[in-house]
């Protein structure tokens, strides 16, 4: 592909692109956050065992 083109498609997508509304931002922003709060979550509880594990051995 050549830059021509690229640049091409990226003004296609920007014209069709609409802002999003409050309510669909608000959700986004929700799962989003809670992704991020599950994954901290799991990573902290990996954490926890693992130095459970290493303090007994």
């Amino acid at each position: 592909m050549r830059l021509e083109e690229i640049v091409a498609m990226w003004r296609k997508i920007i014209a069709i692109s609409e802002k999003p509304e409050s309510d669909e931002y608000r959700t986004l922003l929700k799962i989003t956050l809670g992704g991020m709060l599950l994954v901290g979550l799991v990573g902290f509880v990996v954490h926890l065992i693992l130095s459970y594990v290493q303090g007994y051995l």
